[in-house]
Order: C-alpha cells, then structure tokens, then sequence
C-alpha cells in the first residue's frame, strides 16, 4: 500500500498524486485550479447546476474547513472526453485532527461528477466507471480503506449511473431528505403552500421590519451582518477568508443578502442565499436572539424566494429534513430548525448516503475509521 499523504499537503504534491491515480484509471481530465474557465463552461452546459458545484460555494467551503483546523486542498477535476470538456467533479482532500486524509468534495462527502447535456449514454457510462476506478486508487493511496459519497437531487428523473455502478461494487445506501421549493409557480401560488402562521407572520414582519436585499458588493453591510453573527454565536465560528469569499460571491451576483433592521436602523436579522440559474440555496443565518418572539427569519426568506424568482432560479433548496430515527440522531435544534424550513417547503427529495469499500482496501481499521467519519460528516 503507498504511504499516506505527508503532513504538508502542497499543490505540487497533489497535483502528482492526482496525475498518477488518473493515470491508473485511465480518465482524461484537468484540475479545476488550473482551468477555471473550463470549469465555468462545462457548468453552464449542465442541465442542472446544483450550487454546491458552483466556485463561488466550492471556494467557500475550501476557506471554511482550512480555516476550522481541518486543512483541506481543491482537487476538483474538470473531466474530458475525445478531447474537449465533458464534465465536473468536486472534490477535495482534508487532514482531520488525526493526521488522516480523506478524499471528499468541498471537505464534506465524495458529491458524483456531473455531464453536460447531449453526452451520449455509452460515454457517461465509460468516463463514470473511469471516474469510480480513479476514486478507489486515490483513496488507496492515502490509506482511506472507504469513502462516504451523497447523491442529491440535481435535476434528474432518476438515480444515476454512478449510483447504480456503486451499489454494483458493494456501496451501502442510507436514505436522508432535503428540503425544496418550485420556483416554477406564481408567488401567490408559492404562498398559498407556506405553512397557514407564516402567511400571517411575513405580512406582520414585513410591517414590523425594513427590508433589504443586497445583490452588489458592500463591504460594510457584510461586516455589520458577521458582527451580527459574531454577537449572536458568541464567538468567532468563521474565519476571516470564508467571510470574504461569500462577499466575493455576492460581489460577482452567485449570491445575495438579505437584512432586516429595526426603526432604529439597527440589524437585527439577515441570511445569505447561494445561487445558480437552476438553484439557490440558503447558506447562513443570524437574528438577534432577543426578538425570537418576532417574525425575522419568514420575512428573510419571503424576500428571498421573491428575488430567487426575479433571477429565474427554478428551484430552493431550503436543507436537509431531519427524522427522529435518522442516525446519528439529530439534535432538539436540528429538528426545529428543520420544521421551520419546511412550513416553506413544497416538496421533499431523496438524497442518499452510500458507504463505499474500496475492493482492495487491506488497510487496518479503516473500515472503522469511516464509520467513525459518519457522525462528522452528517452534519454538514
């Protein structure tokens, strides 16, 4: 078995990592870090582009990981077919506190590649199983006896053949939920599905509350909203970098923010929403946690499903649903927080967990090891 990844993990040594277990699948592809234009337009040829394979989201969550103790290095490939741009795969390596390094996307589980529209069946099939071959050697060559994969709803009307090659080679599925919204209907059609007190709550809120959606950099309003959130965590969550990437993404119009002050002008309450043509997603939220007993996050996300739809986004994806016999079990505020999100809710789509054993795996505990990641993994 090759020896695991050295403490220091640079761009040089990756990159010679990747080319040598590429090789040994026999996948054509280029890292994105080397071409980000080629990224950006395989993207905007995907029938659906789900944010978290967007740069804007997978250059966030990079910054985050790093900058919470866990480095973690872009390995994500655009992949090739009869020598143009046929694909993207997010992925990513992370050093836990142990010394160990995994192979995921965006430093949470392995996400499957995406293909543009048009690529014949035969080619997805050839260039997937060349991508799944390419996973195992990677994830042998660092010592990660299996890999924890998610398949989310990306635009589809079926699993996938990368779901169904996993569950082939011995993968084990776990069914979790997320959470979406049609962006297809009227917003009077939009409203008439939110839970019967929000109706009553964002007309209350909206009276109670100015509101602003910010679609163009400000730094000072960015600052004054993690000064929000700094108050309301009690202590800094984030680091600096993560903070300034998700300004870049509202800078360059792949995210938005919107705030609520009180007659004073004081913010009291605001969210960030990530978006693509096809998706926008809620990121990050902070209230002033001594107006609880007011109408704040239903106004935010009111405002947000109206600028969602002047964007054309055609679905929200508002999060994960938690059960009570999900395991690891989620929290009392797991399961609130996930009620909330669901009174806006109109529909509930699959997202499936497979734990995949590398066929070859000879590594001591490292079956353990994964399972062990679950728990971390999970709640992301």
């Amino acid at each position: 078995m090759t020896a695991a990844l050295p403490p220091a993990l640079d761009a040089e040594s990756v990159g010679t990592l990747i080319l040598a277990a590429l090789s040994g699948a026999g996948v054509d592809a280029r890292l994105r870090c080397a071409d980000e234009p080629a990224w950006h337009d395989v993207a905007g040829g995907l029938a659906y582009l789900p944010v978290d394979y967007s740069s804007a989201m997978i250059d966030y969550q990079l910054a985050y990981w790093s900058g919470n103790g866990l480095p973690t290095q872009d390995i994500s490939l655009v992949l090739m077919h009869d020598n143009r741009p046929c694909g993207i795969w997010p992925l990513s390596a992370t050093c836990d506190p142990a010394g160990n390094w995994r192979i995921g996307s965006s430093g949470g589980p392995v996400m499957p590649p995406l293909f543009v529209s048009g690529l014949a069946r035969k080619s997805t099939k050839s260039v997937t199983a060349g991508c799944l071959e390419f996973l195992d050697n990677i994830a042998a060559k660092i010592g990660q006896g299996c890999v924890e994969i998610v398949e989310a709803y990306a635009g589809g009307d079926g699993l996938s053949e990368w779901h169904d090659r996993l569950m082939q080679s011995g993968g084990r599925a776990e069914l979790r939920h997320d959470l979406f919204l049609d962006l297809s209907l009227s917003m009077a059609d939009i409203k008439s599905t939110f839970r019967k007190s929000y109706k009553t709550l964002i007309t209350s809120g909206a009276k109670l509350w100015k509101v602003q959606a910010a679609t163009a950099a400000d730094p000072e309003l960015w600052d004054e909203f993690r000064l929000l959130h700094l108050a309301v965590a009690g202590r800094a969550t984030r680091s600096a970098d993560s903070w300034g990437f998700q300004h870049d993404a509202i800078a360059s119009g792949d995210a938005f923010f919107v705030c609520l002050r009180n007659e004073a002008g004081r913010m009291v309450g605001g969210g960030l929403f990530h978006t693509t043509v096809h998706e926008g997603l809620y990121a990050i939220g902070a209230y002033d946690r001594s107006l609880f007993d007011k109408p704040l996050g239903h106004v935010v996300q009111y405002r947000a499903i109206e600028e969602m739809k002047r964007r054309g986004v055609k679905w929200y994806k508002l999060g994960i649903r938690y059960y009570p016999s999900e395991t690891p079990a989620p929290s009392d505020k797991e399961m609130a927080i996930s009620s909330f999100k669901q009174g806006f809710a109109s529909h509930l789509f699959p997202r499936y967990l497979v734990h995949h054993r590398l066929p070859e795996a000879r590594i001591a505990g490292a079956w353990s090891r994964c399972r062990a990641m679950d728990a971390t993994t999970e709640r992301q």
